[in-house]
């Protein structure tokens, strides 16, 4: 772990943490990187340097017909003791003689932080989606709290890396999932 990661873990001691998981983001870089965070190794991690209140993971779930269905479904039930699952159904979108399938979870994540802020003093967003600056406003500006965007270092967005932000990278050898102990899905 670097100095400036350690550094930001120990800003955490004795605040009310809430964790919002974008899947969506985190699973392009799963793909990107070959290796994913295994979620009972980062919730032991955090509850170290804060007092979690709350890991929330939010994920679209394929139709039942979707190739892809059984091994989400397999996923989640091997993170399910340590978070809470947030889920949504994913949509299909034709057009063109093409399927775009869509996933995105990112409102849902905002609005839960706005529904939320008042009971915690830090708010992680385990994503490396520039679409989050704005709620880095909000939280910081409006409401006088910290954020720290938690991401891949390949897929961290450079306006993240403005903010407070964890490479997932550097914690790897504390927070990565071995796919010996776990299936891989």
């Amino acid at each position: 772990m670097d100095e400036k990661t350690e550094k930001i873990l120990k800003s955490l001691y004795s605040k009310k943490v809430g964790v919002f998981c974008d899947d969506s983001n985190l699973y392009y870089s799963y793909k990107k990187c070959g290796w994913r965070v295994d979620f009972r190794k980062f919730k032991e991690l955090l509850e170290q340097h804060c007092k979690l209140e709350f890991i929330n993971y939010y994920v679209a779930i394929p139709d039942k017909a979707d190739a892809d269905y059984e091994n989400v479904q397999n996923f989640i039930n091997n993170i399910s003791s340590f978070v809470s699952l947030k889920k949504k159904p994913l949509k299909y979108i034709y057009f063109g003689g093409h399927c775009v399938r869509k996933g995105d979870v990112d409102v849902n994540i905002v609005l839960d932080v706005v529904r939320i802020i008042e009971k915690v003093d830090v708010i992680i967003i385990l994503s490396g989606d520039s679409d989050f600056l704005e709620l880095k406003n909000y939280v910081v500006h409006d409401k006088n709290k910290k954020i720290i965007f938690f991401g891949y270092e390949e897929n961290m967005a450079w306006e993240l890396r403005q903010c407070w932000h964890v490479y997932v990278n550097r914690i790897r050898n504390k927070v990565e999932l071995n796919i010996k102990d776990k299936p891989q899905v």
